[in-house]
């Protein structure tokens, strides 16, 4: 029974190889002849040329709440996140499309019909453009490959310059921030300060009135620290929603989506939670006139505030986390800076609301004051509130300008690009390797494609390899014949030959049927060589035989014996038919329009008439895959299946195994000499 999935040991594939070593060898050949050519004419040099940048860790450390970390999905922020942002920053539209303004790259694709500036932008960013960490370091490689040497270096210094400049734009350190809102601030309270004490001095003199009464003093004092405490908070506030809007444009530069404030604060949780932080304060507040800080109800108060403020900014990140669906981990260090500012936002309006609460409580005093003594009353409570501001804004405009002073750029320059003097791309040496290994690969590939689609036995070990069960009496080695003369076993000084036919010979003897038909599944693949051959090697081994001619597709048996061609099967006495071609051998033969005899129930009746007559009776079949092969298989005993190598198509192992199932099959015989 055929076997076509037994696994393919060495051997095979060695066999395998032998027999298709032309086809690998012509793959492998042909594919490092493309891979050279290629190389030398055909691919164009790509020259790279690349700057280095070294990243200083930040200075200034972002403290992060566990909420908004758990909201954004980042574990900590460090120098490898800062690493992350600039390298984006580097690669950022604004900058490229600046590069390409800059260095009118548009014109290299002037011969391509209706390019867009962004299609510019895609192809550096994508084909040209690579911007890469070195490895355990904190220096960025940045590289451009263009088949132009000199504007690839060029190109790399420019946006080096670009990426400078909007670093320097951009610098968002909280110090100068607040440094330069404080500079533009102090002149303005400054002057504000002067103009109410001259207006004071004025109203003294004009109304003769120099000092408040006491209650007027009082109320000057606690309304003019409240107004102190708004300036204070509203200056905070400015300063927040610069910082915030400084956020911003660094969101905009690396082409992030930007949370608005207005949808923060319209958000209901924030407009709840920021009026609960104004009841809370204004309770503080209340409660702080008649008690110390370390009163049980003070101290209750103030957790209530700080757990308010928690949950307030964690609302705030989950507003963030809900617009921006994912956030590049190069980003995390931006969103949460601006997260962290936006909560800042959030608190200090709802102090500013608590504290304008209070205050006014204070102002409806006011009312029980002459009326004269309220301008007064007033000047000195603005004059009072902008001092305590002025001063408070020069404290920290000291602290803002020492912040400012160590606020430097974090990043510099290792080496700018050179114009390259050899090309990074191709790599011929490599690519002709590449392609040597792409043969082989392809060779292999081809060999074993060949080979499973060949419909063909191609060798030996093929054929037993697909009928391991079956059994093999032997094999016809090749030979040299001239016109009918077929007969070489004996006629020819061929040991070998005559040695292959002796052993099939002789396993026939010891098989106990005698009607022994020779087929092969199609026509011209030995059936006639072999079955004359072993006919006549039994009838010089003494067994008396008789071979028979049913092959009606190709009747040749009596040109291999050189038999009178008006002898034929018209004679209806078959045994007057019989050509004796020796002591030991009768031959039936037929001519090619004897096709009448299958159906002849007379020549099947002497057919079986004749088994006690002779030792064996051979019969050359007709091929399997007709009608008239399947009606002589009914008639003989055992059939030999003849397998032609290069010629016989594997579709037989069907039928071989068909016959083994059957009990018909004796055996497998392979050719390898004449196909008649």
């Amino acid at each position: 029974m055929n076997n076509e999935n037994t696994e393919l040991s060495l051997a095979d594939i060695m066999n395998i190889f032998k027999r298709r070593i032309w086809w690998f060898l012509a793959i492998f050949l042909i594919t490092s002849f493309i891979s050279v050519i290629y190389v030398m004419f055909f691919a164009k040099p790509v020259y790279e040329a690349s700057a280095q940048l070294l990243v200083r860790t930040s200075q200034s450390s972002i403290s992060i709440p566990s909420a908004v970390t758990q909201l954004i999905g980042i574990s900590n922020v460090s120098g490898g996140s800062d690493i992350s942002t600039e390298i984006e920053l580097i690669k950022s539209r604004d900058n490229i499309e600046k590069l390409i303004e800059k260095l009118n790259l548009m014109e290299l694709f002037k011969d391509q019909k209706k390019i867009e500036p962004q299609d510019v932008v895609e192809v550096i960013r994508e084909k040209w453009l690579k911007v890469e960490s070195v490895k355990d370091t904190k220096i960025i490689k940045i590289s451009i490959e263009h088949e132009d040497p000199k504007l690839a270096a060029e190109m790399v210094n420019n946006l080096i310059d670009i990426y400078q400049e909007m670093r320097s734009e951009l610098t968002t350190n909280e110090s100068v921030v607040k440094l330069r809102f404080i500079e533009k601030q102090l002149p303005r309270i400054e002057q504000e300060l002067k103009d109410v004490e001259e207006e004071i001095k004025k109203f003294k003199e004009e109304n003769q009135i120099y000092s408040l009464s006491e209650q007027a003093d009082n109320l000057v004092k606690y309304i003019a620290q409240y107004d102190s405490k708004t300036n204070e908070i509203t200056l905070n506030i400015q300063q927040a929603e610069v910082e915030i809007k400084a956020a911003e444009d660094l969101l905009k530069k690396v082409d992030q989506k930007i949370i608005s404030s207005e949808t923060i604060s319209t958000n209901p949780v924030v407009q709840q939670l920021r009026s609960k932080l104004v009841d809370l304060q204004v309770q503080l507040s209340a409660l702080l006139q008649n008690y110390s800080e370390d009163d049980r109800r003070v101290v209750t108060l103030k957790k209530q505030i700080e757990e308010t403020q928690d949950l307030l900014q964690k609302e705030i990140s989950k507003v963030v986390s809900a617009e921006v669906q994912t956030v590049n981990p190069a980003y995390t260090q931006l969103y949460t800076n601006f997260i962290l500012k936006q909560a800042e936002l959030q608190v200090l309006q709802a102090t500013l609301s608590a504290v304008e609460k209070i205050r006014d409580e204070y102002l409806k005093k006011v009312s029980v004051i002459p009326a004269i003594e309220q301008k007064l009353f007033e000047l000195e409570r603005e004059r009072q509130a902008k001092q305590t501001t002025y001063l408070a804004l020069l404290s920290q405009y000291e602290e803002a300008k020492i912040g400012a002073a160590g606020s430097i750029d974090n990043i510099r320059i290792i080496s700018n690009a050179v114009v390259p003097n050899k090309p990074s791309k191709p790599n011929k040496r490599l690519t002709v390797a590449i392609g040597g290994v792409l043969g082989i690969f392809l060779g292999i590939l081809t060999v074993f494609l060949r080979d499973a689609t060949d419909k063909r036995f191609r060798s030996i070990d093929e054929i037993k390899r697909f009928f391991p069960n079956e059994p093999l009496l032997g094999k016809i080695s090749s030979a040299r014949v001239t016109g009918n003369d077929l007969l070489i076993s004996l006629q020819r000084d061929d040991e070998k030959l005559c040695d292959e036919f002796k052993q099939i010979a002789v396993k026939l003897l010891y098989e106990p049927e005698k009607i022994i038909g020779f087929t092969s599944l199609k026509k011209e693949e030995g059936k006639t060589y072999i079955s004359s051959n072993l006919s006549y090697i039994l009838s010089k081994m003494s067994q008396k035989v008789l071979l028979i001619d049913l092959n009606t597709h190709n009747p040749s048996i009596r040109r291999v014996f050189s038999i009178d061609e008006n002898s034929s099967l018209k004679n209806e006495d078959f045994n007057v038919s019989l050509v004796k071609f020796s002591d030991k051998l009768n031959i039936l033969t037929l001519q090619e329009e004897d096709n009448w005899p299958l159906s002849d129930q007379k020549l099947i009746k002497w057919i079986k008439d004749s088994v006690d007559s002779y030792d064996k009776i051979i019969v050359d079949m007709p091929p399997l895959c007709t009608a008239e092969g399947v009606f002589v298989s009914k008639i003989v005993d055992k059939i030999v299946a003849i397998i032609c190598i290069g010629k016989t198509e594997k579709i037989l192992s069907s039928t071989i195994e068909e016959l083994q199932i059957s009990g018909k099959l004796s055996g497998i015989v392979i050719n390898e000499g004449p196909r008649k």
